[in-house]
């Protein structure tokens, strides 16, 4: 069994760290602007509302027994347990295609500090580095991996909103706000920008997996959820609105480059705003992919329990109290396709069109899995009025999001979404044929 030592504190600083507030403005902001330009704010706008709404569905779900379960608990209690495992499943795609995608740019970054400082290129080591410390760190102590993950996350975000902050004052004598004018962006823009919009919210629930951990799970689970979503979101608005503006006194070069943000604050004369941005960047990938392990191993530890895995990977390590088997079953292999990727040497646009769509299309099916799963069974401390209108408003809105997306990704993404159906399929199959686990 796992040990309940997890406070408040440290819950939410899985949601917090496992979202990566940083990434957003280093990695995503460019991304989105490439395709969205000014609409970007508004594509972070439409996705905080759907995730807005998908955190207040979790929260309906705080009293239900056995809510330790996490998400997959929640989807089985209103679908049943077949679809609760179908429910791991994609998670379990999801978070691993967040991880592989925060470790080859871990990789990335730490490559590009290595070139600042004089260092000689070596991306495969750094990459191995970065991986290897992650996942000892999240088999050893699942309290010290919150913490490191707290930590790592408001420094890196400090950095970024100081750093953005400078970059306003030093190049806005007088700020052209002509961006932020709904009335000329297009549909298109705004749905070609939503996929990185609700990619940066993606582990604000990874909190709810820590329900057999926490001190006061009906407590510190929703807090941690709502914490996320509003720090996250009130951030994401700001740089949504105001980066991209920055962002297009760049050469397209450079826009399109690793890291377009340092490249904006250098060419505002920024003393030193390269190294520490490179800086922030890596102590936010790092705990990104501290909190997908962790959510990995959880899932595969639940899976085991349900003997839908083998039950060797519900051992807990008899020291630290964590699913070590669980966590070195799911790292171990993506460590080794994360390698292969670094070896590939893919471009931005690859990564975030492989890994993002992966990672969005499973939790997009989970959110709605779950809204779902709240119209359908009765859940304390809530009227039925509430979950009613909660449910079916989250339903609706993911829904949105998904046809949004894939009306977008279809015949330019084909492979990816090709891909995701196979595996997802795989996930069905086992589901339907352990009737005995499941039932």
């Amino acid at each position: 069994m796992l040990r309940r030592c997890l406070g408040p504190v440290a819950v939410t600083a899985q949601a917090v760290g496992t979202v990566g507030l940083t990434l957003t403005a280093v990695f995503n902001i460019p991304e989105a602007m490439r395709s969205a330009g000014s609409a970007t704010w508004i594509s972070y706008g439409l996705a905080l509302v759907v995730v807005l709404l998908v955190g207040e569905t979790l929260v309906l779900f705080r009293l239900l027994p056995g809510s330790a379960n996490g998400i997959a608990g929640y989807v089985g209690a209103g679908l049943g347990a077949r679809l609760g495992a179908v429910a791991s499943w994609a998670l379990l795609l999801g978070y691993g295609a967040t991880l592989l995608g925060g470790l080859v740019f871990f990789g990335m970054f730490l490559e590009q500090l290595a070139l600042h400082l004089g260092l000689p290129r070596q991306r495969l080591l750094a990459y191995l580095l970065g991986a290897l410390g992650c996942l000892e760190l999240a088999r050893r102590d699942v309290q010290l991996s919150t913490r490191t993950m707290l930590v790592t996350e408001s420094v890196s975000a400090l950095i970024i909103i100081s750093l953005t902050a400078a970059v306003v004052w030093r190049g806005w004598g007088a700020p052209d706000l002509s961006a932020i004018n709904p009335l000329r962006d297009t549909g298109a823009e705004v749905r070609s920008g939503l996929m990185v919009a609700v990619l940066s919210f993606i582990g604000f629930e990874s909190a709810a997996n820590l329900g057999s951990e926490a001190l006061e799970p009906e407590r510190a689970i929703p807090r941690s959820i709502r914490t996320a979503v509003l720090v996250a979101g009130g951030l994401f608005m700001v740089w949504g609105a105001f980066l991209p503006e920055g962002l297009a006194w760049l050469p397209a070069a450079l826009r399109q480059g690793l890291d377009p943000l340092s490249a904006l604050a250098d060419r505002l004369g920024i003393p030193g705003a390269g190294l520490w941005i490179k800086v922030g960047a890596l102590l936010c990938l790092f705990g990104t992919c501290i909190g997908s392990l962790t959510a990995l191993a959880r899932l595969l530890f639940g899976l085991a329990e349900q003997r839908l895995l083998p039950a060797a990977l519900a051992r807990v390590h008899p020291r630290f109290g964590t699913p070590s088997r669980a966590l070195l079953t799911a790292g171990l292999p993506l460590v080794v396709g994360g390698a292969l990727v670094v070896q590939r040497d893919l471009t931005i646009n690859q990564i975030f069109g492989l890994f993002g769509g992966f990672t969005v299309l499973g939790f997009l099916l989970v959110y709605g899995l779950v809204a779902l799963s709240s119209l359908r069974v009765s859940l304390p401390g809530n009227t039925r009025l509430r979950q009613l209108l909660v449910g079916a408003a989250a339903l609706t809105a993911v829904s949105a999001m998904a046809v949004a997306y894939l009306s977008g990704a279809i015949g330019q993404q084909n492979g990816m979404l090709l891909s995701f159906t196979a595996l997802l399929l795989l996930g069905v199959l086992r589901a339907w044929r352990a009737p005995q686990a499941v039932g």
